[in-house]
């Protein structure tokens, strides 16, 4: 039945805050039924499906390697490796010394760089860079999501798949009350930071096939070599440091932080001079997850929060929580 005052050939428009994996699945879920837009403050798709360019070395950042572990997943990087934009990187797990149960889950790289998954999620959307949003306000109907340039974005909903502390802040800045259960269990997600070392070497890093280290003490969590990895085509390592680490360390320099972290890892190669960066993740690794793949706010228009801390953290977390959170649009606006 149709009703009243409804313009039914009108596609809804969902408005997806975040281009990392959880918000790039959402949109891609949504786009076919309704007007969906992608906005994200950074030059680029992907969050921490990361992948950055210094000289002739290439790195992989932020995540370091995606791996699935239920079939649903299975079946969404068997896709990807059909269409060649993943491919398997080692299998079992990093210990000190290399590999560690080798009979393991199969962990995948990206052919060009996990952040060419990112790109493959993002064909086709309308993914708009560079925009910073600046506050969430609530309108009888849906909302307003205004940016500092001083847009206005109109949608019949919203999915938030930013950080929950900065997915907070925004509805803090349109005066918008969550009701006390919802607003109890965002408060209660909580991240680790991550200090990222890019280091393109002068020679072989001295480390071994697949290239990737997981110290069992120190300041370092992982260290990957991107040439081994198949990545760069130079020697360059990627160095994590431990949550530890990287909350004590944070606000110091970054000369000082490369010069800490690479003397720990102890490589076989100096760095390439004045080559060195440093990244700092803030919101790294969720360490308390919603219990559910995402939030549907109560009492308020069509609101969703999703990401890698809702229901399972890891590049798997973040796409099944975007597939979850496109159903839940799906359901929410179907009464509409």
């Amino acid at each position: 039945m149709l009703r009243r005052g409804r313009d039914v050939t009108r596609k809804l428009r969902v408005v997806v805050i975040g281009a990392g994996a959880a918000g790039l699945t959402a949109a891609a879920r949504l786009c076919e039924t309704h007007e969906v837009v992608v906005v994200d403050k950074g030059r680029g798709v992907g969050g921490r499906l990361a992948t950055r360019r210094i000289g002739q070395a290439s790195f992989d950042h932020g995540a370091q390697f995606i791996t699935a572990h239920t079939a649903d997943f299975a079946e969404v990087v068997r896709v990807w490796e059909t269409g060649g934009v993943v491919r398997p990187w080692f299998r079992g797990r990093i210990g000190p010394n290399g590999i560690v149960n080798a009979d393991g889950h199969i962990r995948y790289r990206g052919v060009n760089g996990l952040n060419a998954v990112a790109k493959h999620l993002a064909n086709g959307l309308d993914v708009r860079l560079g925009v910073r949003v600046s506050a969430l306000v609530m309108g009888d109907r849906g909302w307003a999501v205004r940016t500092d340039s001083g847009e206005a974005l109109e949608a019949d909903a919203v999915v938030l798949t930013a950080p929950v502390p900065q997915a907070l802040d925004l509805l803090s800045a349109g005066a918008v009350s969550l009701a006390t259960h919802d607003r109890e269990a965002l408060d209660a997600i909580r991240y680790d930071s991550c200090l990222a070392v890019l280091a393109p070497l002068q020679g072989p890093s001295g480390m071994t096939e697949p290239g990737a280290i997981d110290p069992a003490r120190g300041p370092i969590d992982w260290i990957a070599d991107n040439h081994i990895k198949g990545l760069s085509a130079i020697p360059g390592v990627t160095i994590h440091a431990t949550p530890a680490y990287s909350a004590s360390h944070w606000g110091e320099g970054d000369d000082t932080i490369a010069a800490e972290l690479l003397g720990a890892a102890a490589l076989g190669a100096a760095p390439i001079k004045g080559t060195v960066q440093v990244h700092r993740w803030r919101y790294a690794r969720p360490t308390v997850v919603h219990p559910e793949r995402c939030l549907l706010a109560e009492g308020i228009p069509t609101l969703i929060f999703a990401g890698d801390a809702f229901g399972g953290a890891k590049v798997e977390g973040a796409v099944l929580a975007g597939h979850a959170a496109a159903a839940a649009v799906t359901r929410a606006l179907g009464d509409r």
